[in-house]
């Protein structure tokens, strides 16, 4: 009891002390020092008891023992101002024995007490507070060592100066040294306790949040620690504490796993209370230690889902041979069909196969939406098996294409029999939602044995025909010339797309002109000179409408055309110039974008710059076109219809189109003046395009005759070869535009 009332007394607080806390190692050094001297007095105050000494002296110590004894008390609560105190009293205490004791031995006592002052200084405050002490001990050296009557030979100057040199200055310096190295271990301690703290709680977290039930056990399936995942899983409730138990508690192995389960690298589990929940136990390392860590995953639903997909298993091989929504077999399926007939029949088969392809459909999908175009896709499948014989193999191809083989008899090898056949077979209208549509179709046709004798051959062969059907002529036979033709068209195709984009493709000027021959207006036409033959328009237009080149076409010769009327307008050459759009540049939202701004920029440019529309244009007939013509038509250009007549709406165009030019075509003006029928057509036409307040054009003239009739008629604008044959625009704006401005008419 004894022993820890001074160990607690001394050593005040053993955790403060090791934590570093300055204040309580002061403490201590105070009560050691104070409790020393104090039992120092009071060993010489006994001793004065029974030796009979002067009662001064007597007296001296009392008052001493009390002082340190109240210093002792409040070294507690007070420890700075009982240091200072302490200190003062040890200082006073000295000097007053130099001063006034004769005594060699109080000098001693006082010399030492003085030099050993900055040493208890560092002890008690800072080490900024030694070197005050150790300073201020120069005056009693000084003192000592000037006095030689004070000084014996045992007690020379050089033993003066040893003594003064190791307690004021070696004994301070070297304690300050230990204590500052204790501080500085004690701080590196302190970071490396918070550091471990920090990683501690860090793994706790990792280990409570890794997202999948984990738990810790050893060998013997003792569970050591257990995240909130794993609690939930095997108790239902997550503040359960499952540690100090088995594994074997909670979960029982399933098959052939062994006793120690938990071993293996993968096991499965069920739980014990409840046995239709399945878990799946994976190993995830062995530590150092010997320990196991475990996730567990709850496979219940899984292990559902993989029963529920063996069971439909057989259901799923059927549906990946056949396409979802018709249930038509897919391309992979109905070349196997197609093949397996033409194995099981004998070689005297003949037969046909056939792609069809839905028109417009595209167009269809973005004004109806989705599904109303699965809907005619549906409907129209329904209504091809309904009218095919049960001979016929029907596959859906991707897309809006559908694939037949149909077993034929010698009289539908004749080409114009099997487009009877076909046509026939063929719904020419689909109803949807009440909605009565009109379908159009393109058909490639290749015969078995003649143009392949397998599935995939005959498919590869119907596509290359169907490639070459157009809006006129639909069906589309196979011949062993379109192989070579598709290659060309491919080669030309890529230099085409160089043409385009290193800007090769120029404009040519073609004169529109009143009767008198003066002219009033241009066509620009698009020209192509490849490998020094210049390409027909028609040719290398429809490759670049295939491989959706025609925007950046357009743009290119528009912004070239545009460039060159600005030169006009400069030079006040108002002569207008009409460019061509096949639609399919209208649909392009960055080309549409650029017409609107050109105007908007330039609005001069509606009285020079004139949109023609061929009205054959598969896409002319979209709602999205009409919109942005009466945009463009709003805006301030002059739109006119190209080719009209030629196309399948051509009055329904006059009432959807906003335009104000109408272009006679040139299978209309050719037969004039003989064939009075087309006469009367393009009377009609003429008057009709007045009533309409619409300017007429006329195209294609060839003949003086032709003229002077469509003149007559009340046209009065003429273009054809009589009045000026297509030239580069060059011509026009060399020299400073000279020909331009002299708008004079070549013959």
């Amino acid at each position: 009891m004894f022993i820890n009332f001074l160990k607690n007394y001394f050593l005040v607080d053993s955790a403060q002390s090791a934590g570093g806390d300055e204040k309580a190692l002061q403490q201590n050094a105070l009560r050691i020092l104070l409790a020393l001297t104090t039992c120092i007095f009071m060993v010489s105050e006994i001793h004065s008891l029974f030796i009979p000494r002067d009662l001064s002296f007597l007296g001296i110590n009392s008052v001493y023992l009390c002082l340190l004894g109240g210093l002792l008390y409040f070294s507690k609560k007070h420890t700075k101002i009982t240091a200072v105190l302490f200190l003062i009293t040890l200082i006073t205490t000295s000097f007053l024995l130099l001063a006034f004791s004769d005594e060699f031995h109080a000098e001693k006592y006082a010399l030492v007490s003085l030099y050993s002052l900055p040493l208890i200084t560092r002890l008690l405050f800072s080490f900024k507070a030694s070197l005050v002490a150790m300073i201020i001990n120069i005056y009693p050296f000084y003192l000592v060592t000037s006095d030689n009557t004070q000084i014996d030979i045992a007690s020379s100057f050089y033993f003066q100066l040893l003594t003064f040199v190791t307690l004021n200055v070696g004994l301070p310096f070297a304690v300050s040294r230990i204590i500052q190295t204790l501080e500085n271990n004690t701080s590196h301690m302190r970071l490396l306790y918070q550091k471990l703290n920090d990683n501690y709680a860090m793994y706790e977290e990792f280990f409570e949040n890794t997202g999948t039930p984990t738990l810790l056990c050893d060998q013997r399936g003792k569970i050591l620690k257990a995240n909130q995942l794993v609690r939930e899983l095997l108790t239902d409730s997550p503040q359960k504490n499952i540690s100090d138990s088995t594994i074997t508690d909670w979960l029982s192995p399933l098959g052939e796993t062994g006793r120690f389960f938990w071993q293996s690298n993968i096991a499965e589990c069920t739980l014990k209370q409840k046995t239709n929940i399945h878990i799946e136990i994976r190993r995830a390392s062995l530590t150092q230690h010997g320990y196991y860590v475990l996730h567990l995953q709850n496979t219940t639903q899984l292990k559902a889902i993989q029963q529920e997909l063996e069971n439909t298993q057989q259901t799923n091989s059927r549906l990946a041979h056949f396409d979802l929504l018709t249930l038509l077999p897919n391309h992979r399926h109905f070349c196997r069909q197609v093949n397996q007939r033409i194995d099981e029949q004998d070689n005297h088969l003949t037969g046909a196969m056939f792609i069809i392809r839905i028109s417009q459909f595209k167009l269809l999908n973005k004004q109806y939406g989705k599904d109303n175009a699965n809907k005619v896709i549906l409907n129209f499948s329904k209504t091809l098996q309904k009218k095919l014989s049960e001979q016929a193999i029907i596959g859906r191809l991707r897309g809006v294409k559908f694939s037949c083989f149909v077993p034929l008899g010698q009289a539908y090898l004749i080409q114009k029999n099997l487009s009877a056949l076909i046509h026939s077979v063929l719904p020419s209208q689909i109803t949807v939602d009440g909605n009565r549509l009109n379908m159009d179709y393109q058909v490639g046709i290749a015969y078995y044995h003649t143009d392949g004798k397998t599935a995939e051959e005959l498919l590869e062969h119907c596509e290359m025909a169907l490639e070459y059907s157009t809006s006129t002529d639909r069906f589309s036979y196979y011949n062993h010339s379109l192989e070579q033709k598709l290659i060309e068209e491919h080669k030309l195709g890529l230099k085409l797309s160089t043409a385009i984009k290193n800007k090769k493709i120029v404009l040519w000027l073609q004169p529109q002109v009143s009767p008198n021959g003066q002219i009033r207006s241009f066509e620009a036409l698009a020209r192509w000179q490849c490998d020094g033959q210049f390409v027909p328009p028609t040719t290398f237009i429809k490759i670049a409408e295939k491989l959706g080149l025609l925007p950046l076409l357009a743009e290119n010769l528009v912004r070239e055309l545009v460039s060159t009327l600005t030169e006009w307008h400069k030079e006040h050459i108002h002569t207008p110039i009409a460019f061509n759009l096949a639609g399919q540049e209208l649909m392009n939202d960055s080309f549409f974008a650029l017409l609107m701004a050109l105007i908007a920029d330039n609005p001069w440019l509606s009285d020079m710059l004139e949109l023609e529309i061929t009205e054959t244009s598969p896409v002319m007939t979209h709602p999205l076109i009409h919109k942005r013509l009466r945009s463009l038509s709003q805006y301030g250009y002059s739109i006119a219809i190209d080719d009209f007549g030629t196309g399948q709406a051509s009055l329904g165009q006059l009432v959807d189109i906003p335009a104000n030019i109408l272009k006679i075509d040139r299978r209309f003006v050719s037969p004039l003046p003989g064939d009075q029928r087309h006469v009367d057509i393009v009377k009609s036409t003429i008057q009709l395009a007045e009533s309409l307040g619409m300017k007429v054009i006329a195209e294609g003239i060839e003949t003086k005759e032709q003229a002077n009739l469509l003149a007559a008629l009340g046209c009065q604008t003429l273009q054809g070869y009589y009045f000026a044959k297509p030239s580069p625009m060059s011509d026009w704006t060399e020299r400073d535009n000279a020909k331009a401005k002299e708008l004079r008419m070549v013959y």
